[in-house]
């Protein structure tokens, strides 16, 4: 049997349900392919209140919301010496999720969607043909093949799909088991800091905590699966935080995860994007996997609708993808080699000095604000340090081109300020002025307090300059 259709995703995780499903939303003709029945047991079960924007958008917060998920309100920290609470103070709260349940809700939504799901049914290595793709199947009913146009790989780490990944972090290894939660084990995540190791876990649905402990793979280097049982089981003995779960019952083996940071160097193509962990991971401390996932999703679906309906535009929402992964890669590898620094600060072991500074090549984006506020009576004038040149915008459905202003302070090329085109206030500033007078200037494009935050906005990221 041979399957026609302009998309073929290939993973029906978050990432590449999403991507299916947005693909669909834009009126794609889309086939996903998932090797596994749903649910299934995965890792990645906490997830942080920005979230919740993603799902919104996506349509999926109200059945989410109905699922009986956990809420996380802030996570409890032993890091650095100190003992904090973090995150209590948000708006909304964050999920503790079963992740057979999360994904098995995001893929039916897609398939509501109208994208076709294989499902379970293994996708063999693809092979371009004339300009298409041919995706050889293994399904219960004999061999098959989808022809695409396009290829997403959403297949998570698996090998076989021709990846080349560069490792943006020391190497780690997750160690984990299910256990009944102890009495008390409150609803937020533990992160805790050990003497070469780390711990984090959290009180999951049905009364179950997942345990894990991350340490250099060095450390399990020709252990047999009980030795690996019995290092996790010991180090878990030496955890503040964690240590009350050995006085209940382990459900199931101790399983390992591969945590490193990678990034997936491949450019992306005009047939072919990858999303998800197919294209990064980043370092677990974060616990923001799964809505990295989500959002580059869409970013995904966004650039497949532009390849397949703008081809004048490929150049540039391919570079836009690409530019995008980047950004996500550098900023989780410096907020984790900053984390890992301030253990190191207390605890100056090689596990955590070869984890305080990320790898050479990502060249982590460092911020340089001006403190200073922003001076009254001074001439202020753009930096020569900033650019204004044509870009990638992501739109609702298409990535075009626009006009952004680029600085070594900025995270990313940036379009607009609070909805406002920030291009064209710049033009207005040719000339040294005070900073009353570029309030004026804009008073003809924008409102007085906006203008006064995007004044104060540009000073702070050194955008604009004291005139010396």
């Amino acid at each position: 049997m041979t399957i026609e259709t302009e998309i073929c995703v290939i993973g029906g995780g978050p990432a590449g349900a999403v991507t299916a499903m947005r693909l669909a939303h834009l009126g794609r003709r889309v086939c996903l392919v998932e090797r596994a029945g749903f649910p299934r047991q995965h890792v990645g079960e906490s997830l942080a209140p920005s979230i919740w924007p993603i799902l919104e958008m996506l349509g999926l917060s109200g059945q989410i919301q109905q699922a009986g998920f956990l809420s996380a309100i802030g996570s409890v920290l032993h890091w650095g010496g100190t003992f904090e609470r973090r995150g209590t103070g948000e708006r909304r709260a964050g999920l503790l999720i079963d992740r057979g349940l999360f994904d098995s809700i995001v893929l039916n939504s897609a398939k509501e969607a109208g994208v076709r799901v294989l499902q379970p049914v293994r996708a063999y290595r693809p092979v371009r043909n004339n300009q298409r793709w041919n995706i050889p199947l293994k399904t219960d009913e004999g061999p098959s093949r989808i022809v695409s146009n396009v290829l997403v790989d959403a297949a998570g780490r698996q090998a076989g799909l021709g990846r080349s990944y560069r490792s943006a972090s020391a190497p780690l290894l997750c160690l984990y088991a299910y256990w009944r939660a102890p009495t008390g084990f409150g609803a937020q995540a533990r992160v805790e800091a050990g003497h070469s190791h780390w711990y984090w876990s959290a009180l999951l649905p049905d009364g179950i905590v997942n345990a894990m402990v991350f340490v250099d793979p060095v450390t399990c280097t020709g252990l047999s699966p009980s030795d690996r049982r019995d290092l996790y089981l010991n180090l878990l003995a030496q955890s503040t935080l964690l240590s009350p779960c050995l006085e209940h019952r382990r459900i199931g083996p101790v399983r390992r995860s591969d945590a490193t940071s990678l990034c997936e160097v491949t450019p992306p193509a005009p047939d072919l994007l990858r999303v998800g962990e197919a294209s990064l991971t980043v370092d677990p401390l974060s616990s923001q996997g799964v809505q990295l996932a989500m959002g580059q999703a869409v970013q995904a679906a966004t650039v497949v609708n532009t390849l397949l309906l703008r081809p004048e535009d490929t150049g540039i929402a391919l570079t836009f993808y690409n530019d995008r992964q980047l950004e996500r890669v550098r900023a989780h590898a410096g907020l984790a080699a900053d984390f890992y620094a301030r253990q190191q600060r207390v605890c100056d072991t090689d596990f955590w000095a070869k984890r305080a500074t990320a790898c050479s090549w990502v060249g982590c984006h460092s911020e340089n604000f001006e403190e200073a506020e922003l001076p009254r009576t001074e001439h202020l004038i753009l930096s020569r340090r900033t650019r204004i040149e044509e870009a990638g915008i992501q739109t609702d459905t298409f990535i075009q081109p626009g006009i952004v202003v680029v600085h070594h302070n900025l995270p990313r090329p940036v379009a607009n300020i609070e909805g406002i085109p920030l291009a064209p206030l710049l033009g207005l500033l040719k000339k040294p002025a005070h900073a009353q007078d570029i309030l004026s200037r804009w008073s003809g494009v924008v409102d007085a307090q906006k203008a006064k935050r995007i004044l104060a906005w540009l000073w702070r990221n050194r955008i604009l300059v004291a005139a010396r």
